[in-house]
């Protein structure tokens, strides 16, 4: 039975001293098993107490087999691969700059991007490469989250909307146009009842976890609501709730938010307040 080894403990110094030991072992005994491994090194190494070497047996599966055994670039790469294979919360932060990054670190962890010459100044190209390829990665995880918890939003709206349908007699199924066209300048069509039979309901779906709660509206957006008039709302839904709230706005409640062209800069996206309205 595998054992559960936590991120603290494998992004850790003495999980990658461990590793260290641990490989050059392998190295001198091709022949023998992981755990005939680690039982020489408690038996030989002194200072094997002080390392962490059953996280670093987790460790060994994720970092290169053929990586740099000495110097920054051995600590370098053990970082790479925790941060890739367990995408620690705080890796998002990366994104934000290396110096502000670290100081929302704790201070064992900012031992660790020190001792691999992370934090050195002024700072060397390679370690420029290292941050900017390790940041884009970390950046590609948050439009992967941004992009689930969007599409999330999605089904809940079209969840939403056939109980509205049913419960007002429309026998028909919402669909979902934001999925196949990313340009359609809404996500949701459903319907409603009208003086002349039934409407179409265009629907534009965002999501937000931020505080105060606001979303953001592209250009594209706000000319499809603009030309749609009542039959286009906004579905907002507020992730951080265990059950996501959503909040309906019309475009009439979006207007007075929507910035205007001046001389020939033209707007691309804005940030819209949602503002609630107390009962």
């Amino acid at each position: 039975m595998s054992v559960l080894i936590s991120t603290e403990r494998m992004f850790s110094l003495p999980c990658f001293e461990g590793l260290r030991l641990l490989r050059r072992y392998m190295i001198r005994h091709p022949n023998m098993e992981i755990f005939e491994l680690l039982d020489l090194i408690n038996q030989v190494e002194a200072d094997a107490h002080t390392l962490d070497m059953e996280a670093s047996v987790h460790l060994s599966s994720i970092v290169e087999p053929d990586c740099p055994m000495e110097g920054h670039a051995f600590y370098q790469s053990c970082i790479k691969a925790v941060l890739i294979k367990h995408q620690p919360i705080w890796s998002k932060a990366m994104r934000s700059g290396r110096r502000r990054f670290v100081r929302t670190l704790n201070p064992n962890d900012q031992d660790v991007f020190a001792a691999a010459g992370l934090m050195e100044y002024p700072t060397p190209h390679q370690v420029v490469t290292w941050w900017d390829a390790v940041s884009g990665y970390a950046r590609l995880v948050s439009d992967q989250e941004k992009m689930e918890q969007g599409r999330f939003a999605e089904i809940l709206t079209l969840d939403h909307e056939r109980a509205r349908l049913n419960a007002i007699g429309i026998d028909k199924e919402p669909e979902w146009p934001g999925f196949d066209d990313n340009y359609a300048g809404y996500d949701v069509l459903s319907y409603d009842q009208g003086e002349t039979g039934l409407q179409n309901r265009m629907i534009e779906v965002k999501s937000t976890t931020v505080s105060p709660l606001r979303f953001i509206l592209t250009r594209n957006e706000w000319q499809k609501a603009e030309r749609t008039g009542e039959a286009y709302i906004f579905h907002v839904w507020d992730m951080n709730k265990e059950t996501p709230t959503l909040h309906v706005r019309t475009v009439a409640d979006i207007a007075p938010h929507i910035p205007s062209d001046n001389g020939k800069g033209k707007w691309s996206n804005v940030t819209v307040p949602l503002v609630i309205v107390q009962a």
